[in-house]
């Protein structure tokens, strides 16, 4: 299982990031406390986004579900599952504010719809499913005396370098309605146990959403208050190709990389890529993961050898190539960018893809390398089976004692 925390770095105009259980709500009550708005005389844009663990899902129809604008006291667009729906779906109040949560609805696109029923016939809307996490994102351009343009996506990629122009077009939906509003409420209503809604923020650009790259982040600029840190985890029902998880790692654009006992997964804060045989890795059961200042991600697997991932392509390298073990037990960057490599024989320490003289290899030769970490001062510690834990300063290798 995946777990983070983290805390928002974009500039928006409200958010929410705590997690709410909805169920049978009736009308709801408003939760965003009028500090977003818009009327009819509008023509400005806004995007907003939420994400939802469903737990009434297809199994428990009839329901709905709902993040819905409110103005006043009448329902304006509603976006989650409509009654008699079935989908992620959309549905419009009437003219008098009124909606059934059933009544002119629309389905939402997705680029993983439901299975076909039969042969010849093609399904382009996804059902929520218990246990399978979705987030959503629409936008809104305000249209001053009519009805506004709405464009939905579900399940975008909102990874480092994400862009609205470049989403797939088999996951966005696109409609009409009046979407004024100056509240917010959470429904639900009908079978099952409700939804749980997270992550809920109103922006003015879809780049707002999108993962900051690298692990650095710049202030933080918010329309209400300080956000907390927040939870959330992943496990195979949200994508995760194995709960079991031995090591994970950040490359410079931001991208996080999750290794298993069947090989490595990329995630971009939504959804996780698998790397195996087909892409060309050839890595087995991974048990380190190490991203280097140049962003190569380096994959220490475990029988397979050393890994190397750069511009897309896979590299592997073996006790041929001079590392003491095809069985890599921990890896680390010093501070003249030399790769250390501990294996289960030893320590090999290499400079731009090829072994480096280091006298101090051979103290260990032979000795299962169980850790190593470079400090802020850029001291490189070794934890060595058997041996104890050392530090390398200024060339000279010094072993730690309880003295």
């Amino acid at each position: 299982m995946l777990l983070c925390s983290n805390k928002a770095s974009a500039t928006i105009l409200w958010s929410d990031l705590s997690t709410t259980l909805v169920h049978e709500t009736g009308g709801g009550s408003d939760i965003l406390g009028g500090t977003v708005k818009e009327d009819d005389s509008s023509t400005n844009t806004l995007y907003f986004k939420f994400h939802v663990d469903p737990l009434s899902d297809a199994s428990t129809e009839e329901y709905f579900a709902a993040f819905e604008l409110y103005e006043g006291d009448r329902e304006r667009l509603g976006v989650g599952n409509a009654l008699k729906a079935w989908a992620y779906s959309a549905f419009k109040a009437d003219a008098t504010g009124v909606s059934d949560e059933g009544a002119d609805y629309v389905n939402l696109h997705s680029s993983k719809p439901e299975p076909p029923p039969s042969p010849g016939t093609f399904l382009y809307y996804e059902n929520p499913h218990r246990g399978i996490e979705c987030t959503i994102v629409f936008k809104v351009q305000y249209i001053a005396n009519g009805e506004d343009m709405v464009t939905v996506w579900l399940n975008p990629d909102l990874g480092p370098g994400a862009a609205e122009g470049a989403q797939p077009e088999t996951l966005i939906t696109k409609f009409r309605a009046n979407a004024s509003f100056n509240e917010i409420h959470l429904r639900h209503g009908g079978g099952g146990d409700g939804w749980i809604f997270s992550d809920m923020a109103i922006a003015t650009s879809f780049s707002d959403f999108v993962t900051v790259s690298g692990s650095e982040t710049s202030g933080v600029s918010l329309g209400v208050g300080k956000l907390p840190f927040t939870f959330r985890s992943w496990q195979r029902q949200q994508g995760l190709p194995q709960d079991l998880i031995r090591s994970i790692a950040q490359t410079r654009d931001g991208y996080l990389w999750i290794g298993t006992d069947d090989g490595v997964a990329r995630f971009d804060g939504v959804k996780f890529v698998s790397f195996g045989l087909p892409e060309g890795l050839h890595s087995g059961s991974v048990r380190t993961l190490f991203g280097d200042s140049e962003g190569t991600l380096w994959i220490g697997s475990v029988g397979g050898g050393l890994i190397c991932r750069r511009d897309g392509h896979f590299t592997p390298f073996t006790m041929r190539d001079g590392l003491p073990s095809d069985s890599i037990t921990a890896l680390a960057e010093d501070r003249d960018g030399r790769l250390w490599i501990g294996t289960d024989a030893g320590l090999a320490v290499w400079k731009d893809g090829r072994p480096d003289s280091l006298a101090i290899t051979e103290k260990f030769k032979g000795k299962a390398i169980t850790a190593l970490f470079k400090d802020s001062q850029g001291n490189m510690w070794i934890g060595s089976a058997g041996a104890g834990v050392f530090r390398f300063q200024s060339g000279k290798l010094v072993q730690m004692t309880d003295a």
